[in-house]
C-alpha cells in the first residue's frame, strides 16, 4: 500500500504539477530512501501508520551523522514533505506527520562556471573529421550558446529550429516553450553535424522550404540521435560535457549545466539586461538569475584587487 502511494504520487507530481524528469527522480530516490530505512528499523515493511514525526526526526538524524549536507538533508525534508502532503490529502494519513518539520539553513550555493578561454579551447578539442567530433561539438555550442537545459537538449526535434531566422524553440520546465537565438558557431555546429548526419547539401540551409523538403519526415528526428536514430540519452551528454571538461579545467562541478551557468555569466558580465537573462534561462523568478551577479560581482572584485594600486 505504502510503495504505490509512492508510484501514485510520482504520477501526481508529473502530470498534475508539471515536475521535471530530474525532479521526478529525485522525488522518488529520496522517499524511498526514507522507506528503506524505516524497513531496516523495524524489520519489516512500514506502514502508513508508522510514518509519524519521530520516525522522521530519526531518519533525518540519521543522515546528519552520514555526514550528509544541510542542503542535501534540505532537499530530502521537501520531499517527504511533499509525499506526506499528498497522502495526508489522499486520506491515507490522518494527520501530516512532516508539518513541523523545518528545513535546515542552507549557504547559497554560487554557480560553477568556466572563463572564456577555457570554453574556447574545449572547443576546438571535437574533431571535425569524425561523426562522434561533429555531434560532440554541436552538442556543446548548443549548450554553451543557448543556455538550454539538458532536459531541453535531450528532447528537441529538428523541426524546431529555424536557421534562416536564427532561432530554436524549446520546450522548458512545466511544459512552457520559449524561443531561443540561434546563430554563431552554435548554429554553424549544428549544420555540420545535420549535414553529415543526412547528407544535406551546404546550399539547402538558404531556403527554409528546401531543407524542410530535403528532410522530410526527417525533420521531426531528435535533434541529436543515438544508436538506431532514437533520441540521444541525458547520460551520453553529460558524458560528452565531462569529457572536453576534463581536458580544459579542474572545476568543482563537469555538468551540461556548467555551460548553463557560462552562458548567463559570460552575457551579464558583457553587459546584457538581467531581466533579458531571465527570459533566455526560462527561470520564473527574477531572483534565480540574481544568483548570476553575485559571480559577476566577485570576480569584478578579484579583479580590482589584483590590478587597482591602492587596493
Amino acid at each position: 500500500m505504502v510503495i504505490q502511494s509512492v508510484k501514485d504520487f510520482l504520477i501526481h507530481i508529473g502530470l498534475e504539477k508539471g515536475a521535471s524528469e530530474a525532479t521526478i527522480r529525485a522525488y522518488e530516490a529520496d522517499v524511498i530512501q526514507f522507506l528503506d530505512f524505516l524497513k531496516r528499523e523495524l524489520d519489516a515493511r512500514p506502514r502508513f501508520a508508522d510514518i509519524d514525526g519521530i520516525a522522521i526526526m530519526s531518519y533525518l538524524g540519521n543522515l546528519s551523522r552520514a555526514g550528509y549536507s544541510s542542503r542535501s538533508i534540505a532537499r530530502k525534508i521537501a520531499s517527504l514533505k511533499s509525499f506526506c502532503t499528498f497522502c495526508m490529502k489522499r486520506g491515507f494519513m490522518q494527520a501530516d506527520p512532516s508539518a513541523a518539520l523545518s528545513s535546515p539553513r542552507t549557504g547559497r550555493d554560487l554557480p560553477v562556471f568556466a572563463g572564456r578561454e577555457t570554453i574556447e579551447r574545449m572547443m576546438t578539442l571535437p574533431s571535425p573529421d569524425t561523426k562522434k567530433g561533429l555531434r560532440d561539438r554541436a552538442v556543446l555550442e548548443l549548450l554553451y550558446g543557448t543556455g538550454m537545459r539538458l532536459s531541453e537538449l535531450v528532447g528537441c526535434d529538428i523541426n524546431r529550429c529555424d536557421f534562416l531566422r536564427g532561432t530554436i524553440k524549446v520546450l522548458g520546465k512545466r511544459g512552457k516553450e520559449r524561443l531561443l537565438p540561434l546563430g554563431g558557431m552554435a548554429a554553424e555546429s549544428l549544420k555540420s553535424y545535420l549535414q553529415n548526419r543526412y547528407g544535406v547539401p551546404e546550399e539547402v540551409w538558404n531556403s527554409r522550404e528546401d531543407y524542410v523538403a530535403f528532410l522530410g519526415e526527417g525533420m521531426t528526428d531528435p535533434l541529436f540521435a543515438g544508436r538506431g536514430g532514437r533520441r540521444i540519452s541525458r547520460r551520453t551528454i553529460q558524458r560528452i560535457v565531462r569529457k572536453y571538461f576534463e581536458q580544459v579545467a579542474a572545476l568543482s562541478r563537469m555538468s551540461p549545466h556548467v555551460l548553463r551557468h557560462t552562458f548567463a555569466t559570460h552575457l551579464l558580465e558583457a553587459g546584457a539586461d538581467l531581466r533579458a537573462v531571465q527570459e533566455l534561462l526560462g527561470h520564473a523568478s527574477l531572483t534565480t538569475t540574481q544568483n548570476y551577479t553575485h559571480v559577476t560581482a566577485e570576480r569584478l572584485r578579484d579583479v580590482y584587487d589584483q590590478a587597482h594600486p591602492r587596493a
